[in-house]
Order: C-alpha cells, then structure tokens, then sequence
C-alpha cells in the first residue's frame, strides 16, 4: 500500500473511531446483561457467570493467530466488517436460546469477533499514526472502547429495569450492525502482500517482540475482567440500586486520563508511564476489596481505570515499534493474548473465590496479581526505552 497522507489519515481516523463506537457499545451492553441473566434468569453460580463471561477471552486467544495471519497477508477491512457483523448475529441468537450452553458459545462467538475486529482495527491506528506519535494514536483511538464501555453498562440497565433482556439483545443488534455498515467506508490499509511468508505457529502465539509487555498486561488484565464481570453483581451486594454509575466513572476515568497518557508515553518513554500506571491498577483493587461500601467502589473503580488508561496504549504502542512492519497485525494479536489468557482467570478464579470467600477474597486476589505485574516491570521484565520522539528526531 501506498502511504497515507496526513488529510486522509485524519479522515480515515474519525470514520474508524464513529465505526468502533458502534462496535464498544455493543460489547458494553453485554458486559452487565450476559452475568445477570446468567445468575437471575438461568440460575447459575457466580463462578458459571463468570466462566461464561471470560469464555470470549478463550475464543479470541484461538482466533488471534488466524486473524494476525490474515490481517498481515490478506489486510484490515474484511475483518473491520466481518467482527461486528458476526456480533450483530450471536445477539439475534440471545433473542431465542434459554440454556447455559448456547449461551456459552455464542459468547465465544463474540470472542472471535472481537478479535477480528479489534486486531484490525488497531493495525490501522498503527498503520496511519506517525512513529513518534504512535502511543498519541493508538490512545485517542481507545477512547471510544471506553466510551462505549460506558454507554453500554448504564443502557443496559435502564433497558433491564424498564423492559427485559430481550431489550438489550435488540440494543446490541442495533449498535454491531452500525459499525458494520460504517466498515464498509474505511479505506484498506494494508491489503494483500505477495511477499508475505507465515510465522510459525509459536511465534503467532508468543512473539518475541510481545513477551515483555505481554506479561505485565497479563497481570492488569485479570482486574480488568473480574471488574466488568463482577461489578454489577458487586455493586448489588454493597447496597447499590445498580452498578450504571461505576461503569460510567470507570469509563470516564479512563477516558479523561488516557488522553494524557499517550502523550506522555510518546515524551517519556513506554517503561516511565507503564510502571506507576500498573501500581495504580493494583491499589484499585485492593481498595475494592478492603472498602466495600459505595464510596469505596467508586473510589477502587477510579483508581483502577486511571491506571489501566495509561498500560495498555504505552505497552501496546512498545510491541508496534519493536515488531517488524510485515508482523505488524501478528505481534499485535500476540500481546492482545496476554489480555486473553488472563480474562479466564479474572472470570472463573475470582468467581470461585466470591462464591466461597466473598468480595473482599476475589478482589483481594486479583489485587497481588496486578502487584506481581508492578514487580515485573520495576524489576527488569521490560527494558528501558528511550521517549519514541527524541529516538527518531
């Protein structure tokens, strides 16, 4: 492909970002719908919720190496529209299945699909941002994931209390079919390579360049997950009416936050930003387990966001400039693993420990994880860098 000018890389950012935000409010819907209908509707244990829950991780960490492999031979925009259309059908499905099961695989469905559409979709941010600017991109660009993330929860509980779950699978129908539609305008941005030559198998998995980042995410990602999970069951159990306004402060947090990151770990170095934001993330959780009363959720939940705001673009945007152009998409999907390999365990480990030891257990957990992943980076697991933009000037 031809290089893009900076008019159309404007362009094609803001019609990917509108498109995307179909795509994230989608996903928000699901994630305090599916656990609730999950425990209220079909009589599951916290521990099934969250297995069932954490099972699109399962499904995107098989998906990824095919999805890598395609997006670096085959290019971004079939997987930019064929993700959002195959969420679009599992939440027809959710409109006539009532059993666990066929449950379950559609939410793995809804894992291939979002490693469809997430892959492609940041291999374009990384394709279209200027090197010194890449952490700036790829942090603007997730912005939307968060904006959506907020938008969903809350919808879907006004949708649950004044309707039914029915509503929200329509709602979901309706958001994954406008990032589909809006997919089909985006320009390709990387498009068939007559000279690809495929990684084995292995290096899809575990990429060289994605190991390093990879494993600190990995500790983060579990409190991720047992947070989108949990939180609306958690917020229930510590006398809130509804979990609407902790996914809007965890969203807004982020949002406001990783604006900054981007730029600083484009000034600073990836090590500089990644490191405070990886404690922050674990003082989060600690704070969720220690204090569970309303002030202390939204308090834990802030917290957590602020730090996760700023790990995943500075690591991210690591991987992108280590990774040899031709292994873009696959080193990408790599350390997107990391995220997928730890969800089970934020979802079935600390389902497991609510269920026979409480909040304060799971969160707990999940807490000394994400200070393993503080360790790890203060300890030398990712090298020091130096700021992107005095590398390149």
């Amino acid at each position: 492909m031809e290089p893009i000018d900076e008019r159309n890389a404007a362009a094609t950012m803001r019609l990917l970002c509108v498109a995307a935000m179909g795509t994230f409010v989608s996903q928000g819907l699901l994630y305090p719908a599916l656990p609730l209908y999950l425990h209220q509707d079909l009589g599951t244990t916290l521990a099934v919720a969250g297995l069932v829950m954490s099972s699109q991780s399962i499904a995107a960490l098989l998906a990824r190496p095919w999805s890598g492999k395609f997006l670096d031979s085959r290019g971004r925009k079939p997987l930019l529209i064929a993700g959002p259309a195959l969420t679009m059908c599992t939440a027809v499905a959710l409109l006539g299945v009532r059993s666990v099961p066929a449950v379950l695989v559609l939410r793995m469905l809804q894992g291939v699909s979002n490693a469809m559409f997430y892959g492609a979709a940041t291999a374009t941010v990384a394709d279209i941002a200027p090197p010194a600017r890449r952490a700036t991109y790829l942090a603007r660009y997730s912005l939307f994931f968060y904006l959506g993330f907020a938008t969903g929860p809350a919808l879907a509980e006004l949708l649950i209390s004044r309707w039914s779950f029915h509503a929200v699978w329509i709602a979901v129908i309706v958001a994954s079919a406008w990032g589909a539609l809006l997919a089909f305008k985006l320009p390709e941005t990387g498009g068939r390579r007559t000279d690809y030559v495929p990684l084995p198998l292995w290096k899809r998995f575990f990429h060289p360049v994605a190991v390093g980042p990879g494993v600190p995410y990995f500790c983060v990602g579990v409190g991720w997950t047992t947070i989108g999970a949990f939180l609306a069951l958690y917020a229930r159990n510590i006398g809130m009416a509804s979990s609407g306004w902790l996914f809007v402060a965890l969203s807004a947090t982020v949002m406001v936050t990783r604006s900054m990151s981007g730029n600083l770990a484009d000034r600073f170095g990836r090590k500089a930003v990644a490191t405070p934001c990886a404690a922050a993330c674990a003082a989060g959780l600690a704070v969720l387990a220690l204090f569970p009363r309303p002030v202390g959720a939204f308090a834990g939940v802030i917290l957590f966001a602020a730090g996760y705001a700023g790990i995943f673009p500075t690591l991210l945007a690591m991987v992108v400039d280590r990774a040899p152009e031709a292994e873009r998409g696959q080193a990408m999907g790599s350390f997107n693993m990391y995220f997928d390999i730890g969800a089970p365990v934020g979802g079935f480990v600390a389902g497991r420990l609510i269920d026979h030891g409480g909040y304060r257990l799971g969160f707990g957990a999940m807490a000394a994880v994400a200070l393993v992943g503080v360790l790890l980076l203060v300890g030398g697991a990712i090298p020091s860098d130096r700021p992107v933009a005095a590398a390149r000037s």
